[in-house]
């Protein structure tokens, strides 16, 4: 079959893909099928008869296009058939079903925060560009997302070593089509959706434009959010060759995304994990006046050209503004008494760092301290970035040889504000009702930064032996500057670092259906400082190492791959442990370096035996942990998932698919409230372990679609069908309760 660019024939997100560069004519009347017109190496080409769920190739971990089967890293992707199946409402959803990834219990309506490999992820990064963004990313700009796993230099010298979770954005087609949606449900629905594109200019100019608005009530009592995203887009062709595509993305949210409960007060080890005495699983402490606020702006673009058959080039950038103001009503910590004295039953035994309840000490009525105020008014991010590519192919080997440079911006004023103390201690059983807050007059904290990056870097390709061996290197140099200027004190404090990140990997053939590799990769982000506790200027520095087996069969139909990585994270500081020991120094040691490590095994399968049925899944096992072997809040260590779906095209069933998966999260550490142990004289400190864990659970999801006619399309998906209750995460005191079986239905009409 003819593979080109451009073609009708091949899928949707094919075309988006294919469209991110150098753009060619579409077939003429004189082409004939056996012709094949050269691809752009900035652009992918999946097969659509490979499966809803199979994607071939990636171009989020070196910039530009790799087969999965080539990488030294593993990069799992997610369609937008598989996203669209299981109604994704947030991206989350999608990405629970990847290995190595899992939600950080709490933050179901904030900011998209995701644990990778255990390391959480609080920036967002879209087409390789990372931003902050308290609320969710609305799905309807996304098209598939490619998850790198690991530390990366070329895609996100910056980021975590656990790896990059990259949305790949929807672009203008060369085609008239589009759809118009809209949902109900129970809760976390009452949303619209409009995907329109329009060709303007055959084979010249195509405008799309996407958007969604959602005004949904959660189950939670008084918890909802407001969300209005439109991305209109053009893309303009300006020859044959060259193509240029911009994209302004605008966003207004407003949430109140609490969801937190607190933890009964005899929570500890792996009992009492439960709502508080007295308060039902939907209590929320906040309501519609304590929300969360955010209005951004984002304006992308991307110019790409084939200036010879064996010379690309791309240029991209991005620049986001945004405007973010969230109350918070996060109770105090620990619990009161009526009076205000603490009466916390769970204590700590400061000679083995365990929690336990001494059966005696009783707090049957706790109260709280509420909350404040925190304000981004301002926060500009930018980046920009400029690739070559050159690829050169002989009888037995080919090279690809990716070169760049890239800048990045950010910018934000921060600050935040307590409310003045009333002298009450809120008792939520008994009649709460929020109360009237009055600001205080001075902020608590006030703070501008700015941040800065420079990165250049080369990365090369061998394919060797007819594509039996593949060999990769890569070199990136990176410069970082930070400057903190105190609003308050009015002190300045610069940090300036250099980093030079090397990666390397071998990929050995045994057959073409299946692959071994090897990859060593690094990453360095830039540390804070802090005088006083002797914390000096540094880098926290992340590698790993990771080997594998990938299996492709049945022309890709069946993609699966076992891996085990090892990531280790240096520099991150904290107090001396013998600041803690009985006499205490005086003055207080220097503080010390310490590291964390990942290390697991991931396993993921991707298969379609026939056109009408698609299966993915994934398992995950691996240990994240501290130099003192404790585990970190809110990671499962051991997570699984399973999808599958089939689709009758034939009989009195034609039209209808459905779906049924299931997702099992592993046991959680709670918060541990501290570091070490002050023990008595004669004993060293220790570790202070986990107070409580939260449990394991398995929530199972399905769907049931079906077209009708030729335009309409209707779709139920049933969220936690077996209606489950189950802790979904927890914070400091608090935990957070799952939300009951949740149907939604979605109508749809594509034109």
């Amino acid at each position: 079959m003819r593979k080109y660019a451009f073609a009708t024939r091949t899928s949707a997100s094919a075309l988006m893909f294919a469209l991110c560069l150098p753009a060619f004519a579409q077939q003429s009347q004189s082409q004939t099928d056996e012709e094949i017109v050269h691809l752009s190496p900035f652009a992918v080409n999946e097969s659509a008869n490979m499966g809803r769920y199979q994607a071939a190739e990636s171009t989020s971990g070196s910039r530009v296009r790799m087969d999965l089967m080539d990488s030294t890293q593993s990069i799992s992707v997610v369609t937008n058939e598989f996203m669209s199946d299981i109604g994704t409402a947030r991206l989350l959803d999608a990405t629970k079903y990847v290995a190595g990834i899992s939600s950080m219990g709490g933050f179901q309506l904030l900011m998209d925060v995701m644990n990778v490999r255990g390391f959480s992820d609080y920036d967002l990064t879209i087409d390789g560009f990372s931003q902050f963004s308290l609320s969710n990313q609305d799905p309807i700009i996304v098209e598939r997302i490619e998850i790198v796993k690991g530390p990366n230099a070329i895609l996100a010298p910056q980021g975590l070593p656990g790896g990059v979770v990259n949305n790949i954005t929807k672009t203008p087609l060369f085609v008239n089509k589009g759809y118009a949606s809209y949902q109900v449900g129970r809760w976390d629905a009452n949303r619209a959706e409009l995907d329109a594109n329009y060709v303007l200019r055959p084979d010249k100019l195509a405008l799309r434009v996407v958007g969604a608005f959602t005004d949904a009530d959660h189950y939670g009592q008084g918890q909802f959010h407001q969300n209005t995203t439109v991305m209109p887009m053009f893309t303009y062709r300006l020859s044959p060759q060259t193509e240029f595509i911009l994209q302004f993305q605008a966003s207004n949210a407003s949430i109140f995304a609490g969801g937190d409960i607190p933890v009964s007060v005899y929570a500890v080890g792996r009992s009492d994990v439960r709502p508080q005495d007295g308060l039902p699983r939907d209590f929320q402490i906040g309501g519609r006046n304590i929300t969360a606020h955010q209005k951004a702006h984002n304006t992308r673009f991307k110019l790409s050209s084939q200036i010879t058959d064996k010379l690309s080039m791309r240029v991209a950038g991005n620049w986001v503004e945004s405007d973010v103001r969230s109350n918070f009503l996060g109770p105090s910590d620990p619990y009161l008494g009526q009076t205000g004295i603490v009466v916390d039953p769970i204590k700590l035994d400061q000679i083995t760092g365990e929690w336990y309840w001494d059966g005696v000490t009783v707090n049957p009525n706790p109260t709280y301290i509420l909350g404040g105020l925190k304000e981004w008014p301002l926060r500009l991010s930018g980046n920009f970035q400029n690739d070559f590519v050159y690829e050169h192919t002989a009888n037995t080997w080919k090279s690809q040889t990716v070169a760049g440079y890239a800048f990045g911006y950010r910018s934000q004023h921060f600050r935040q504000i307590n409310y003045i103390p009333d002298g009450i201690y809120y008792d939520f059983v008994n009649n709460y009702t929020q109360p009237a807050y009055t600001l205080g007059n001075d902020w608590n904290f006030n703070s501008s930064d700015r941040y800065r990056t420079n990165q250049a870097y080369i990365y090369e390709v061998l394919h060797l032996f007819e594509n039996r061996l593949v060999l990769s290197g890569s070199i990136s140099q990176n410069r970082y500057v930070s400057n903190t200027h105190n609003n308050q004190t009015g002190i300045r404090v610069e940090e300036k670092a250099e980093a030079t990140l090397p990666s390397a990997g071998i990929v050995y053939k045994i057959i073409p259906e299946l692959s071994v590799f090897y990859g060593f990769s690094k990453q360095e982000v830039l540390g804070s400082a802090d005088p006083g506790s002797a914390i000096p200027p540094h880098t926290r520095p992340g590698r790993q190492h990771e080997g594998g087996l990938r299996l492709r069969l049945f022309e890709g139909r069946l993609y699966a791959t076992v891996s085990y990585f090892d990531i280790l994270q240096e520099n991150l500081w904290e107090q001396d442990p013998d600041n803690y020991k009985a006499p205490i120094p005086f003055p207080l040691n220097p503080a010390v370096s310490t590291d964390r490590t990942s290390k697991g095994v991931e396993f993921e399968i991707a298969w379609s035996p026939t056109p009408n049925f698609s299966l993915i899944g994934s398992f995950t096992d691996f240990k994240f942990r501290d130099e003192d072997n404790i585990r970190a809040p809110n990671v499962a260590e051991e997570t699984a998932a399973l999808w599958a779906s089939y689709t009758f095209s034939e009989g009195p069933l034609r039209g209808l698919r459905l779906g049924i998966g299931a997702n099992y999260v592993g046991e959680r550490a709670g918060d541990t409230r501290g570091r070490w142990t002050t023990p008595p004289l004669g004993y060293d400190p220790v570790r202070i372990q986990p107070r409580f864990w939260t449990p394991s659970y398995t929530i199972v999801e399905a769907s049931a679609s079906y077209r009708f006619k030729k335009h309409w399309h209707a779709q139920l998906n049933i969220h936690n069908l077996l209606d489950r209750d189950y802790v979904s995460g927890s914070g400091r005191s608090q935990i957070y309760m799952s939300t009951p079986i949740n149907p939604k239905f979605t109508l749809r009409y594509d034109f």
